[in-house]
């Protein structure tokens, strides 16, 4: 290390730009997670979509059946009406009784039919009933998640802020790091993510809490050289 790197004010300036760092570290972890908690906010509604979808489906296929069902009713209704109007055409007793007795068993169908039609009424408004429901959910979900992105896109904006700025800051502040003292700091940051330089706690590394030899905390406190930590590799300092 070069004689005029005065390594005491060298650490004080790490220290400083390690509270930068730290900050910037934490600003691009919740960077990351808006994408994530915006996609939650999407699959949220699409969930609440889901219902009211389900719920028109199942109105469409009981309307549907109901359809279904009163057509069958009056194609009946005019069998019925075909058989009675022949009635009258028959002369044989016999076949009068046989007649008569196709005429009895289709109205007994469409008796049934009626019974199944009412019924299928009552389903019918059940589930316009649902359908309301889950569109009312629906809508207040929505605007519950649209307010709640608002509010996540805005998080997201000011913390773009702050990270352009603290960058510009830092990218200042390291101008007066001596460049070869900087390159270690940031090759260690590079490996450790969040810190590269870790206060002395007693007999301990502050960052991984391995003990230290009594020599590299002699060596830290005389801050004559970078000293590093045999454990996490980052470089140690004692405060005054």
């Amino acid at each position: 290390m070069p004689e005029q790197i005065d390594i005491k004010e060298e650490i004080k300036k790490l220290v400083q730009l390690q509270e930068m760092d730290s900050e910037i570290f934490d600003l691009r972890s919740q960077k990351e997670y808006f994408p994530v908690r915006l996609k939650e906010m999407d699959d949220s509604l699409e969930d609440k979509k889901t219902g009211m979808e389900n719920a028109e489906n199942a109105l469409k296929s009981l309307q549907v059946s109901r359809s279904e069902k009163e057509t069958d009713m009056q194609a009946k209704e005019e069998k019925i009406a075909k058989h009675e109007g022949e009635l009258y055409q028959i002369k044989n007793n016999k076949e009068y009784q046989a007649l008569q007795q196709e005429i009895d068993s289709i109205k007994a169908d469409v008796s049934l039919i009626e019974e199944d039609i009412i019924m299928l009424l009552d389903e019918v408004e059940a589930a316009q009933a649902r359908v309301e429901e889950e569109k009312k959910k629906f809508e207040v979900e929505k605007q519950s998640v649209e307010s709640e992105k608002e509010t996540i896109k805005a998080e997201e904006k000011q913390v773009d802020d702050r990270l352009k700025d603290l960058t510009a800051r830092r990218g200042e502040f390291t101008k007066n790091i001596a460049p070869n003292v900087l390159s270690q700091y940031e090759k260690i940051l590079e490996n450790r993510g969040k810190t590269a330089i870790a206060r002395i706690d007693g007999e301990f590394c502050g960052e991984c809490n391995m003990t230290l030899r009594p020599q590299m905390i002699n060596e830290a406190q005389l801050k004559k050289n970078l000293v590093f930590c045999e454990s996490c590799s980052r470089i140690l300092y004692a405060e005054d």
